[in-house]
């Protein structure tokens, strides 16, 4: 602001200019101020093979680490002690599984074929057979089959058809081919031809014996079924 001392034609021309005086900036010291108060961020690693960068030679390393010989060693060592120990113990557990299987599932194939002969009022059959169209001469392990009409039947019609089986043998207390097949009649009992039987189920393996079965089938079609501990298969 300005005052003029005197009037307008007064020689007295003093301005008094009560203007404070501008200081200037010290963008040198406000720069070192500001930047004293911002903290450094890191800046990425430049992407130069030449130039090794903290953070790019501590994420190397990072990636290369890996197990030690002792380490790998150990670790085998001990899958090699499980698989030792857990192998007996898988192989009683397949043979049995397969035992069992078997013994259940020809269980249920004579039931159903006495169902059948009563549902439809006519014979069914079951036997052994290897190809699934009539009954052969072979062991029960081959597959057997399940159909209407008497054991020498040239095409029967075909109820159930059920595949080989694995790590097990069977055979018939009498193994004759005869005896071998059961027919029952529409009353749902056996024919008269058959007098009983006993399938033995045992594993391949001699070694599994204790896990043997017997199917036994009286004359009047009674299944039993038991676990001798040995196989009674010459």
């Amino acid at each position: 602001m300005a005052w003029r001392i005197g009037g307008k034609n007064s020689s007295l021309g003093v301005f008094i200019d009560e203007k404070k005086p501008r200081r200037k900036a010290n963008r040198s010291s406000r720069t070192a101020h500001t930047s004293a108060l911002v903290p450094d961020t890191p800046r990425p690693p430049v992407d130069n093979p030449g130039v090794k960068h903290p953070l790019t030679t501590y994420r190397f390393h990072r990636q290369q680490q890996g197990f030690t010989v002792i380490e790998l060693m150990t670790v085998l060592t001990l899958l090699a002690v499980l698989a030792v120990l857990a192998t007996p113990a898988w192989r009683t557990l397949v043979v049995r599984n397969a035992i069992r299987s078997m013994t259940n599932d020809y269980t249920l194939s004579v039931y159903f074929a006495r169902t059948e002969a009563v549902r439809q009022n006519s014979p069914v059959t079951i036997c052994p057979s290897n190809n699934g169209t009539n009954c052969t001469d072979s062991a029960l392990e081959a597959g057997w089959i399940v159909f209407a009409g008497l054991p020498n039947a040239a095409a029967p019609t075909i109820l159930q058809d059920t595949l080989p089986r694995a790590r097990v043998r069977t055979a018939f207390s009498d193994n004759a081919v005869a005896s071998r097949a059961l027919t029952f009649l529409p009353n749902g009992q056996p024919a008269a031809n058959f007098a009983g039987n006993t399938l033995r189920v045992c594993s391949t393996e001699a070694d599994f014996a204790n896990l043997s079965r017997d199917i036994t089938i009286t004359r009047a079609a009674r299944i039993n079924v038991v676990t001798p501990g040995v196989c009674n298969i010459p």
